[in-house]
């Protein structure tokens, strides 16, 4: 008798029709730079530090044609041409970016004019599109929203969610090397083969200056410890609120000594950059664990967790605090739940670095890649965005999960072209007019006329 998983054991029986995540496709630039060498060395930064404090080892970089929208529309390509969906099947494609290519045109009538030159002029005329913007959490909140359209309607219509940004610091910045670029599409489907959202989300808002980009600049402003914090009480709000609902609609009632953690195969994260999921775990299982059995482990291991009526001013309790987490994240017990749970998800973006609203959704594709899903497992996905708001929800791998083919991104990914730094600076400055890699079978931007419009094209 095979032994269920804890979301197997508590998901509700008898469901006739689900919606949810039936396929995915990743594209990502055929050009990076290697953080360690040349550009370590030019920024005076020792490569320890970006191999294993951050946990970035290679950086996709645009080429000199490619942009937010030529990335989407490839993504979108890719899927389409994977699970053999024609255009009229589709009722809706939104697109959470905050690398927008227009103050005021979504970029999803961008995408669909490329994509009707591949598939004929018109071809798209009945899918609705719509951009959204909310920092990293945008694609997440385009997924819910399409989700309840999807429930509702009666057609035999499914959706696409698209993720896609250029993630830019200024040259020589502290957030330099947590660039990257690419793009996810995802595609919603009713009764899906891959991932059955269990329709309960868990939100987090306030506001907050952690990261923003003021109107007409072409990169973030960054207050990077600040903005670590803003993500883990954002992400730990929208967990609680998310176990709230779960025990509400019966999804998770977790037993006297259970935590909701227990009943989560795997956990995803916003990956800023791959140590922030490790950040982002310790705060959920260390906050998620109080009053469970493996916490008074962890106690009889490192002391018990700082009190705020511990007589200390208001610097040295968050001081204690700080340390208190330092001594959590070392203990067995996380470190045996962040490798169970929590570790594969950033293997992806190791490589490719941050691209923003499809960061999270690079996680799914390294569970697909490394084989690690397996049916009637639940998938809990905790996607942050800055200024701040969080989202928080799960859902259930379906047994046809096992047979969609596999992504093949590792291959991709070691057949990119590494450049220079000399090359990177100036494709990240904009002064490269020629690209690197002459674009073939993909969308190009073609150029940018004298009122400031986009001309894109398909080049064979």
């Amino acid at each position: 008798m095979p032994v269920l998983s804890k979301a197997a054991e508590s998901s509700p029986q008898g469901k006739e029709q689900t919606v949810g995540i039936d396929d995915l496709a990743v594209y990502v630039p055929g050009l990076y730079l290697p953080l360690e060498g040349e550009f370590a060395r030019s920024r005076g930064i020792d490569p320890g530090k970006l191999i294993k404090g951050i946990g970035i080892e290679r950086m996709a970089v645009p080429d000199a044609h490619e942009d937010a929208a030529t990335m989407a529309a490839m993504s979108l390509l890719l899927l389409m041409r994977r699970s053999g969906l024609q255009p009229d099947r589709i009722g809706k494609i939104y697109v959470g970016t905050e690398s927008s290519a227009d103050e005021a045109k979504a970029m999803g009538t961008y995408v669909i004019g490329m994509l009707e030159q591949v598939y004929g002029r018109g071809s798209f005329r009945e899918c609705g599109t719509v951009e959204m913007k909310a920092a990293c959490i945008a694609t997440t909140l385009a997924l819910e929203s399409q989700s309840y359209w999807l429930a509702a309607e009666d057609e035999d219509k499914v959706g696409v969610v698209i993720a896609s940004d250029v993630a830019k610091y200024p040259l020589a910045s502290p957030g330099e090397y947590t660039q990257g670029a690419g793009s996810v599409s995802l595609l919603l489907k009713k009764n899906p083969r891959l991932l059955s959202l269990e329709q309960v989300y868990g939100h987090f808002t306030r506001d907050e200056n952690d990261f923003f980009r003021p109107m007409g600049c072409t990169t973030a402003v960054v207050n990077g410890k600040h903005s670590n914090q803003c993500y883990l009480d954002a992400v730990t709000g929208a967990f609680d609120s998310f176990a709230a609902r779960a025990a509400r609609n019966g999804i998770i009632v977790p037993a006297a000594s259970e935590c909701v953690t227990d009943f989560l195969d795997h956990i995803l994260f916003h990956i800023p950059y791959p140590r922030m999921v490790e950040y982002a775990s310790a705060a959920i299982f260390r906050h998620d664990w109080k009053g469970c059995q493996r916490r008074l482990k962890v106690e009889a291991e490192i002391g018990p967790e700082p009190g705020e009526g511990d007589g200390k001013d208001a610097a040295a309790f968050q001081a204690a605090q700080a340390d208190y987490a330092r001594h959590f994240a070392r203990s067995p017990q996380f470190l045996e739940a962040f490798a169970a749970k929590v570790k594969d998800t950033a293997t992806l973006s190791r490589q490719i670095g941050n691209i923003y609203t499809g960061s999270i959704y690079l996680g799914l594709a390294s569970l697909l890649e490394l084989d690690r899903i397996q049916t009637g497992q639940r998938l809990g996905f905790g996607a942050y965005g800055s200024g701040c708001s969080a989202l928080f929800f799960s859902g259930q791998v379906e047994a046809q999960a096992e047979d969609l083919p596999g992504l093949g991104l590792m291959k991709r990914l070691e057949e990119r072209k590494a450049i220079t730094l000399a090359d990177y600076e100036m494709l990240h400055e904009g002064k490269r007019e020629k690209s690197v890699v002459q674009p073939e079978q993909e969308f190009v931007l073609e150029g940018i006329d004298s009122q400031g419009y986009r001309h894109y094209k398909f080049v064979e």
